[in-house]
């Protein structure tokens, strides 16, 4: 399980319906952070691979996918150190998250 379901349905209780559209939101934006993310790691961009870990980092943990973030952060961290060894084998596991992010925040809509 990828996501904190109960961090979800907190959230569901506070926002309600709203919800749904955060979580389209995510589910839109993710690809593209993932494409420029892959992008830099390919590149070896440092700057970059930081800045786009980042931001998946946090929209990911406002989501409760907490593996994801954690994944992220560390990427992040090895960014920030320009460490680029480990950047693909991260960014493999980042990817491996993400899509099991993906399929059950489209089954969690669902239930709506």
């Amino acid at each position: 399980m990828q996501l904190d379901i109960s961090n979800l349905d907190m959230l569901k209780e506070i926002i309600g319906d709203d919800l749904k559209e955060v979580l389209n939101v995510y589910l839109e934006s993710t690809p593209d952070t993932l494409f420029k993310l892959e992008d830099a790691v390919a590149s070896k961009t440092s700057a970059t691979v930081q800045s786009q870990a980042h931001s998946l980092k946090g929209s990911s943990a406002n989501i409760g996918a907490n593996n994801l973030s954690m994944l992220c952060a560390e990427l992040e961290q090895k960014a920030k150190n320009d460490d680029a060894a480990d950047f693909d084998s991260l960014f493999s596991k980042i990817k491996t998250a993400s899509i099991a992010v993906e399929q059950e925040l489209k089954d969690y809509i669902n239930t709506f």
